[in-house]
């Protein structure tokens, strides 16, 4: 219980020992009794009530998160409208009482929100600033605004705004200085590295007016910024249709991936086949060198074997004549490879039919015209 509250305790109980001395003495009358004890507790009440009354209100009693503003009735500088120059800080202080007449203010800081959610800020519904951007978007601001009445400037509050400063000046000041920052901005800025930025330059642009008024800006908070459906559809379809680019630009990678991989093996199976067909044809090349090599060889063998040997040929022709044979023709001007004679004295030893070897011209017979 603080002094002053206590002082009008007393005076309080002095007023009831004046109800009770009156009530005693008419009391005492009605029974014809002596009427000097009520008037007497009356008259002492009085005196404890007015005596106390006085205290009370002499007395002003300021805690350590407060100040009092003192309007003199009597006395007081028109230049200050009355006021004394110097509120009364924390502690107890004695006043002429009716004459002079305290306001305290709290010195404590205090917080002021204005917020788009319910029930949030100190207004209910929505009272997020609203405020365009350089770009005309509609961005929503949510706002903490902490500050308390400075002591030595109480007296400037208590003359332009006594207990309205919160609603007549804190709120419109803040919300002026936030359209008049994010005016400068683009509405990517208020939403992405820049919005530090934009907080630090709506405290600038407060601290002074709010100086400048007997309060003192603790701290600025731009706590949330939402944005207007329109530009959040405008975002979701630019993110949809990143999205879709980033996918086609995906799909044509593994396509010129997978195109690429389809030329390798392409390329490889070429090789592969190109290999195949130099190491078939090499064969087939070895293969004939070969051949002509065994043919050679071959020939070789039996021109020698012929040289050795001038009969042998006869012998294989005959060998190859059929036993049915009985006539040979041969051309009359060819060279023989045997004698035909031999051949027909070698073939009367089989049992066969001696062939008859007959000399062809070769020079058909010459015709004569007719007569």
């Amino acid at each position: 219980m603080s002094i002053s509250s206590l002082l009008g305790f007393i005076s309080l109980a002095g007023w009831l020992m004046v109800v009770a001395g009156g009530a005693i003495a008419v009391n005492n009358a009605s029974r014809n009794r002596s009427l000097r004890p009520g008037i007497l507790l009356a008259l002492a009440g009085l005196v404890v009530a007015v005596l106390f009354f006085a205290f009370s209100s002499g007395v002003v009693q300021v805690s350590p998160d407060e100040v009092a503003v003192v309007f003199k009735q009597v006395g007081g500088d028109a230049a200050q409208n009355s006021l004394d120059p110097n509120p009364l800080g924390p502690g107890v202080h004695i006043i002429v009482p009716v004459i002079n007449i305290p306001t305290i203010y709290s010195t404590r800081i205090q917080t002021y929100t204005m917020a788009k959610s319910n029930n949030e800020g100190a207004i209910a519904g929505d009272d997020s600033v609203q405020a365009r951007t350089k770009d005309g978007q509609q961005v929503y601001i949510d706002v903490s605004v902490l500050y308390r009445i400075s002591t030595s400037d109480a007296n400037l509050v208590h003359i332009k705004w006594q207990n309205r400063y919160e609603a007549d000046f804190v709120r419109p000041t803040v919300r002026a200085a936030i359209r008049e920052v994010v005016s400068g901005y683009g509405v990517q800025d208020a939403y992405g590295e820049k919005r530090t930025e934009i907080q630090a330059k709506v405290r600038d642009t407060v601290a002074p007016k709010f100086k400048d008024n007997g309060l003192f800006l603790s701290d600025l908070l731009l706590r949330n910024i939402t944005f207007s459906d329109e530009y959040i559809k405008a975002v979701e379809q630019k993110q949809v249709a990143q999205q879709d680019a980033e996918r086609a630009i995906q799909e044509a990678d593994k396509l010129r991936t997978q195109s690429k991989g389809q030329a390798d093996a392409a390329v490889l199976t070429a090789k592969g086949e190109s290999d195949a067909l130099a190491a078939r044809a090499e064969g087939e090349a070895t293969a004939i060198r070969t051949r002509a090599k065994a043919e050679a060889d071959a020939l070789a063998l039996i021109n020698e074997q012929i040289t050795k040997n001038p009969l042998l040929l006869e012998y294989t022709y005959i060998q190859k004549l059929a036993s049915n044979i009985s006539l040979i023709l041969l051309p009359n001007n060819s060279p023989f490879l045997f004698d035909p004679s031999q051949l027909v004295n070698q073939s009367k030893g089989n049992a066969g039919t001696t062939p008859q070897v007959t000399p062809v011209p070769t020079q058909p017979p010459v015709a004569t015209p007719a007569k």
